[in-house]
């Protein structure tokens, strides 16, 4: 995101940032008690402008980026060498960043008949997908090379992990560039997988525009959302939700209950060594909801900051996010390298408590003052 110099001469770090939110509160800058009812056609204009405007280049971004990672798996099994498998978990990582921006989105077309979990079949608390994979290539099925059968087949196989496990598990690179039995089926496995991946990318593509207007158009003559502030939840619920499935899943499984029952094993992502390169860019994604505005997409503002009649507490709430995504990005891309470093265990249970403070924000100051958040969580079963 970008801030202005003035705003940069210090980096005040999380806690007294956390001060100066409360202070705030506390002088009834953040009320939300104060403001009368937000006008519909104002929760119009932020899903129109992050629903229409801003998401479906995304989602081109997303389909390109597995058709790219398709086309190495081909190139490289068609001729297998180093060089290739380089090229192959380079598109592997460029399709899989804009996969973790778009993730915590959570909407529509995206959970759709559980496609989400088609895409990224996690957490796997019972270690399905390495049973289901060891069983795989015992049985090498010629069926799990056809990318179309394979669309019916367990989301354990399919999606990111499993490509993971075939492009980043110990001897399968080997195994692939040797061209041996094992690797012949990871190769034409793989392929499938990026296809698969395609395929799922392209019905994003083609359902969000329906989803999107149904969102835009909420009022009196709409089944689904009479109102448009009734639509606008679910934008709110996927930030807040977000960034509470980063602290309680992607941080709180890998950390455990101590620096003793930590495990990287755990972690989204540990083959490819990017479980907090995901954090980061869910964080992008995320950010996006509310500032209006992704990379050279969409318009700063214009998201659920533009409900927010408070330019200081709007401030507040950009600094704060920016400490926490200035915190991520100094991190090596793995929670396996900093659980190696000395005080790896509570450099990282100082960055989940940097995202619960995030949350709690969220909740307090976003979800007041956009009048959205009404204490609903779906990931606590209510």
């Amino acid at each position: 995101m970008d801030i202005g110099k003035s705003d940069m001469i210090f980096k005040p770090n999380w806690r007294s940032l956390l001060l100066s939110t409360t202070t705030a509160m506390a002088f009834g800058l953040a009320s939300p008690g104060a403001h009368a009812d937000i006008p519909d056609e104002n929760y119009q204009a932020v899903l129109a402008h992050l629903l229409g405007s801003v998401m479906p280049p995304k989602l081109d971004e997303f389909h390109a980026s597995t058709e790219t990672l398709t086309q190495e798996f081909e190139d490289f099994c068609s001729d297998p060498d180093a060089g290739g498998l380089e090229d192959t978990q380079t598109a592997f990582h460029a399709a899989m960043d804009i996969w973790q921006e778009i993730q915590p989105w959570r909407m529509g077309p995206l959970v759709a008949n559980g496609r989400d979990q088609h895409i990224e079949y996690w957490p796997d608390k019972h270690g399905t997908a390495a049973r289901q994979f060891r069983k795989l290539m015992f049985d090498k099925p010629a069926a799990y090379t056809d990318p179309e059968k394979l669309a019916g087949a367990s989301a354990a196989l399919q999606g990111f992990p499993a490509l993971e496990e075939v492009l980043f598990a110990e001897d399968h690179g080997d195994q692939m560039i040797a061209a041996d039995e094992d690797g012949v089926f990871l190769c034409q496995y793989g392929t499938a997988i990026a296809t698969n991946l395609g395929a799922l990318s392209a019905e994003l593509q083609d359902e969000w525009p329906e989803f999107a207007s149904a969102m835009e158009n909420a009022g009196p003559d709409s089944m689904d959302y009479p109102t448009a502030k009734f639509a606008a939840t679910d934008l709110y619920r996927a930030l807040h939700e977000g960034l509470l499935i980063i602290s309680t899943q992607k941080l709180a499984r890998p950390l455990g209950e101590n620096a003793e029952d930590s495990r990287a094993s755990r972690a989204e992502s540990p083959l490819s060594k990017r479980s907090l390169r995901n954090i980061e860019h869910n964080l992008i994604g995320l950010f996006a909801i509310y500032d209006g505005k992704w990379g050279g997409i969409g318009e700063e503002g214009k998201g659920l900051a533009a409900l927010i009649d408070n330019s200081l507490l709007d401030r507040s709430f950009r600094l704060n996010w920016q400490t926490v995504g200035d915190s991520v990005a100094e991190l090596p891309p793995s929670v396996a390298e900093v659980l190696e470093q000395p005080d790896g265990y509570e450099t990282l249970t100082d960055l989940k408590g940097q995202i619960e403070f995030l949350t709690t924000l969220v909740e307090n100051d976003v979800g007041g003052n956009t009048q959205l958040g009404g204490g609903f969580n779906a990931l606590d079963g209510d």
